[in-house]
Parts: C-alpha cells; structure tokens; sequence
C-alpha cells in the first residue's frame, strides 16, 4: 500500500456545498507520492498494484471523491447481475477502502453506457446486456439511476430502444444523450430459431425532469449504426457549436443537434483515415480532440470550425487497442494499456506515453506490473494522480486490481526522485454559472502559473466520455486569484469540474471540485 499522509486534506469544495445535494463534505487523505527513480520527474512512476472488488469495466469519479466502478462479480466473471463496488481513496487501498455491493435491480448492467448527472450528482446508467434462450450480449433498455448518499443502484423508466455498448453524454441544457448500441446480435439457435443483428441507429434524450425524447429524424447507420462497428461506444462529444460531434471508425465526422426531433449532418467525408471503435480518443481543448487512428496514427481535429479541419501529429509508438486516454491538470494526454494484437499479451503496451499539445511530441513515461487490454480503465483523480485498473472479462488475464499512476510533474525536477513541492488552493467557490467571475484563495503568495478545469466523467471500453479540459485566464494579487468561468455550455457543459492551480514548475494543487451550471 503506498504511503499516507499524516493528515487529513480537504481537497474538495468548502462547507456548506455538498448539503444542497445530500453529501458529506469530500475528504481526501491523499496518497503520498513516493519516493521515484532519477528519471521520474520525465517518466512518473506507478505504484504497486492493490486489490478491486470485481474487474471494472466501468468507473465514474462521484462528485464526493469516491470512484463508482462495475463489470463483473467478485469472482471476475460476467453474470446475469453484476455487482457494483464503491473505491473511498481517503480509507486508502486497503479492504476497507471498497465497498462491494449487490444488484438490486435484476438489470444486466455489463457494457452499458453511464455518466455523472450534473445537478444531482447521481449517476445515470443506461441499457447493458441482454440473454436470450442462455445467450448473451443482446441489448436492453433498462435505465438504472446510482445515488451516492446511500449508495443504492434504482431503477427508473426504460428507454424506447435496448442497447448494448452506447455512449452516454451531456448537452447544454444537462440532459443526456444516448447514441449507439446493439439491440439484437445475430445467432442460430439449437431450436432452429434465429435472431439478425440491429442496432440502436436512432438517439434519444433523457430529460432532466425525468423520461426520454426519441430524436426521430436524426437516424443513422453511418454515425452511430450498423456500419463500421460506429454503434460500440461512439466516440462524441458536446462541440463549441451545441452540437454532437460524432468521429466515426470509418473517418467520416457527423454533427447531431438534439433539438426537438434532432437533425444530422456529415461535417466532414474524408481525412480522418481508418480508426477502431477500440481506440481511444479525448477532447484535449476546448473544441479539438486528439484521436488515435490505425496504425499508432494520431490525429486531430478541430471542431471550432465548420466543417473541421483535421491535422497530423506526431504517432504512438504502436497501435493502443483497448488502450485509454487521459487528460491531465496540465492539459497533456496519458496514454496506457493496450495492445498492437488485441485483446493479446503479445502486442501488450506496458509502457505509458504522454502527447504534449505544445509541441506535438510524444514521451515515452513509466510502464505498469499489470497488462491493462480489453475492458481496462484509467481516470484523473482529484490529487492529480491517475487510477488505471480492470482489463478482462474475456482476456488473458483477469485484473481484479488497480494501479496508481503518479505522473513526472509530481516529482521534483532535479533528479533525485522526491516528490515536489505542491501549491495549496486553500478556499475556492463551489458552483459558478458560465462568464462568471470569481475568485481563489491560495495558502500561499507564491505565484501561480496557470489555472485549469478538467471535468468529471465515466471512462469505459477505451473512451471517457464528457472528459474535457481548458484553461482559466486569471490575475493574482498576493494569496487571491480572480478568474473568469467559460462562457458558454457548449464550451463547458453542466456539470463537476476539477479546479487546479500549477505554480512556475508545472506542478499542480490538489483540486478544488466546482459545479458549473
């Protein structure tokens, strides 16, 4: 287990803001950093790898500091229920750090699509596995609600279509939007009855009172259907625009604007190049996403403008199936996992790279114990430290475990291997509405180089979806910060956002959580 601090910190926002949702002030006694080789302050380092309750198919960051994550049993098999475990970082990596709990639902909740709703907190799942006559990966439509306060799994109204593997995302009036999905597979019976694969190539909308609204005339098999596996999680994200922006496996861009009956236009036909649905992409600004192609291929794509404009950067060192993207404090890409042959240890990436959007380079960074493939996860957690685990459920191992990746900004710069020295947000607002301004109290007067939001999100199958970051312009003045909230929700969608503060080095602050909207 690593290390601990010998204190409590209070990482999250101040008093008084988890009571309008029911929750505990958030309290993270966060990992201390440990000591690094010389070459940690370029490379990181992960730490020794501790036990999860199930393989985690599906993680999300609760608004309280706690990670929800689900996929298998405890045994690390698919079953016709899954279980559910809660990870409290403050209790450490420990047993009494996770919480195993049962499903009360009778949902089959393996691949399905989940995100964090930006007023309550909760968290939505829709849709996951189906059996017919003892077969399984058939859709449903079931809509399952997570309620941190009790940590109880409900069920609410169903969707019109099933679906298996959709994506689930934010618009700017909060409401979520479903795209994609398997609704039948195809499969000869013993009984000599058959079934042909469909697919959910119709959107809907769930609405922030409750229910769905069907966006009937914005049905594609191109964008989010049957064509090129683009119904598997597709990779989409709220563009500056206030539409959908879809970036398809077969290179083609759609933009979905989920008003009234939804509309759907192709931006862009060609230029992307040949993707996978199991390679991972991220929104890494406002607007622009870095999206890993066939091939180790990166490219990326502005969607600031229309139709977008897609560029080369510079490639991975080998292909990432099943590999994840995460965006850091810093604004740069971690990459992990994957593998070049599959769901294969041969082709297996142990090693981490990290993109920098200011030079268009590519690090090669520390490399993990554990193969994270098929069904892994990786997510930025509020002390700057990026949790990576699960992989398995099929695969050549079965990872009911975690590892804690500390990246180089963490260490200081000389090359002993101590940890730096970390800026200290002392107070900050706990919700702000778009073009609001606001200030920051730091613990100190020590300058402050950049100040940066990442936003909470739910990462499954190589893809986070609502993951984004972008940078705050701000004036200081001794220990206070006046900075101004994004302007729009397109540019930043309701919800939870990460508030960091970097010093001269590049080292950032515990967050400070935010609800925006």
């Amino acid at each position: 287990m690593p290390p601990r601090l010998d204190g409590p910190v209070d990482w999250g926002p101040g008093p008084g803001w988890p009571k309008a949702l029911g929750m505990q002030t958030p309290v993270l006694r966060p990992f201390a950093v440990p000591i690094g080789p010389p070459d940690a302050h370029l490379k990181g380092v992960f730490g020794p790898a501790f036990a999860w309750s199930l393989i985690p198919l599906h993680s999300v960051l609760l608004a309280d500091g706690r990670v929800l994550s689900f996929g298998t049993g405890p045994d690390g098999l698919q079953g016709a229920l899954m279980n559910y475990a809660v990870w409290d970082p403050a209790q450490g990596t420990g047993e009494t750090s996770m919480q195993l709990l049962p499903n009360s639902t009778g949902t089959d909740i393996f691949c399905a699509g989940q995100t964090l709703l930006p007023g309550s907190g909760d968290v939505l799942l829709v849709g996951g596995d189906r059996t017919v006559k003892g077969v399984r990966n058939y859709g449903n439509n079931d809509v399952n609600r997570f309620s941190p306060l009790n940590n109880s799994l409900t069920k609410e109204s169903p969707m019109v279509w099933q679906r298996w593997y959709a994506t689930l995302l934010t618009n700017t009036k909060g409401e979520q939007v479903a795209l994609g999905g398997l609704i039948d597979r195809a499969y000869n019976f013993d009984d000599g009855t058959s079934t042909v694969a469909s697919h959910a190539s119709t959107p809907e909308v769930y609405l922030s009172g409750g229910g769905w609204r069907t966006l009937f005339a914005a049905t594609s098999e191109l964008a989010y259907g049957s064509i090129s596996s683009s119904w598997s999680y597709p990779r989409a994200w709220l563009a500056p625009d206030g539409r959908i922006a879809i970036l398809t496996p077969k290179g083609e861009i759609y933009a979905l604007d989920t008003e009234a009956g939804g509309t759907l236009e192709r931006t862009l036909a060609s230029g992307l190049g040949a993707g996978r649905h199991i390679l991972p992409a991220v929104m890494y600004q406002p607007g622009k996403v870095l999206s890993l192609r066939v091939g180790g291929v990166a490219k990326l794509v502005d969607l600031n403008v229309t139709p977008p404009v897609v560029s080369a950067t510079a490639n991975l060192s080998l292909e990432r199936q099943y590999g994840n993207a995460t965006v850091l404090p810093n604004g740069q890409v971690f990459v992990n996992g994957g593998s070049s042959t599959g769901n294969s240890l041969a082709g297996a990436a142990y090693h981490s790279e990290t993109w920098d959007p200011a030079t268009g380079t590519w690090t090669t960074t520390a490399s993990a114990a554990k193969p994270r493939l098929y069904h892994s996860t990786a997510m930025l957690l509020p002390d700057a430290t990026v949790l990576t685990n699960g992989g398995g459920a099929p695969g050549p191992v079965n990872n009911l475990n975690g590892e804690i990746y500390y990246p180089p900004y963490l260490y200081h710069p000389d090359g002993s291997g101590r940890p730096a020295r970390r800026p200290v947000i002392a107070s900050a607002p706990q919700a702000g509405t778009w073009g609001q301004a606001q200030q920051l109290e730091m613990a100190d007067p020590r300058p402050v180089a950049r100040l940066t939001l990442v936003r909470f999100g739910a990462v499954t199958h190589a893809f986070h979806s609502d993951q984004r970051f972008q940078e705050l312009s701000f004036a200081q003045r001794g220990k206070r910060l006046s900075y101004q909230l994004p302007a729009s929700a397109a540019v930043a969608p309701p919800g939870f956002y990460m508030l960091f503060a970097l010093d001269a080095a590049g080292v950032p602050s515990m967050a400070k959580v935010i609800r925006i909207g």
